[in-house]
Formats: C-alpha cells, sequence, structure tokens
C-alpha cells in the first residue's frame, strides 16, 4: 500500500495521499495498536 501511495498521481483535486502516507509509516500503526481515538491523536484534534 506504501508503494501504491507513494506511486499515485492525481491531478486537479485536492487529496489527503500525503496524510496516508504518513498513517502507513506510523510505528504505532503499523504494529496494530491503534483504536477508533488514533487519528484524532495523530492530527491533534483531541479536546483537552
Amino acid at each position: 500500500m506504501k508503494n501504491a501511495l507513494q506511486e499515485l498521481i492525481i491531478d486537479g483535486i485536492k487529496t489527503n495521499v500525503d496524510l496516508q502516507i504518513r498513517i502507513m509509516n506510523d510505528e504505532h500503526f503499523q504494529h496494530g495498536g491503534t483504536n477508533i481515538h488514533y487519528l484524532e491523536k495523530k492530527l491533534g484534534l483531541q479536546e483537552k
């Protein structure tokens, strides 16, 4: 999947491919230690 995302070329629209690549490269994500709050934490969207 990482290779496919890195080779993906889409012109004319905004995508979240860079975010997907960062997620795939995240060691915590790779080890399966994620839950439904993973993306909120990754993006710093958690309420304090």
